[in-house]
Order: C-alpha cells, then sequence, then structure tokens
C-alpha cells in the first residue's frame, strides 16, 4: 500500500512539473483570406484596385485594431494601403488607379498585417498578377 502511495505521488508531481513548463500560447489576429483584384470601373473611367483580407482573434474580433497591405512591384517600390473593417471577418478598401502607384496587370508582391490592440501580429505573403 505504501508503495502505490508513493507512485501515485511521483505521477503527479510528474504531471505537475509537465505542465508548467509550457509558456501560454500567445494570442493574435488570424489572417484566413486574402483577396486583391484590379477591375475598370467605366463611371470613374478608369481601374478600381479592390483589397479584402478576413481576420479572427481568438479572444473577440473588436481586438483587431488594423490591417495593413503593402504592395511592391519589381523595382522594390511600395504602395500602402490600411484597411477599415467592412463585417464580421472583412477588411477591405478600395482605391481609385489614377490616386495610386499601382498598374493594372502588373506583378506584385503583397504583405498583409494585421496587429492587435495587445501588439501581437500575424501577417501573410500573397501575390498579384
Amino acid at each position: 500500500m505504501q508503495i502505490l502511495r508513493f507512485f501515485y505521488a511521483a505521477v503527479l508531481l510528474s504531471l505537475l512539473a509537465m505542465t508548467s513548463c509550457y509558456p501560454p500560447v500567445p494570442l493574435s489576429p488570424d489572417i484566413f483570406g486574402v483577396h486583391v483584384s484590379c477591375h475598370y470601373n467605366d463611371s470613374y473611367d478608369d481601374y478600381m484596385w479592390i483589397f479584402q483580407v478576413w481576420v479572427d482573434h481568438p479572444i473577440q474580433l473588436q481586438d483587431v485594431r488594423e490591417v495593413e497591405v503593402f504592395l511592391y512591384n519589381a523595382y522594390g517600390e511600395m504602395s500602402y494601403f490600411d484597411l477599415r473593417p467592412d463585417g464580421k471577418y472583412l477588411w477591405n478598401d478600395i482605391a481609385i488607379e489614377q490616386d495610386t502607384d499601382l498598374t493594372c496587370g502588373r506583378w506584385y508582391d503583397v504583405d498583409v498585417v494585421a496587429t492587435d490592440y495587445y501588439g501581437s501580429t500575424d501577417n501573410l505573403q500573397s501575390y498579384y498578377q
């Protein structure tokens, strides 16, 4: 009987030691979808760029503070867009091409960064062609 008590105590101590060794998982925004497109708009007589990003947060959606999109062309030139929330998970922005340094049909690397109020971030890399 005494041996069983020592065995249970050893198992309990090892379980406690194992659970306390792992740091907590950081809770940060989660980017789960990106859409970048360019279409001709007759009413503006120009091309229109559409940026859409879907972001979730493990605590609550209101904790997502900012979603940014960075586009880089082949020459390393950067264009920046600060998206606005529009719906439950969607953040988006629309830009007329003449107001940007973008050219519809060109290749761009796309970096998306989502930041919450705690300073945690998620980023996703994609491309537009």
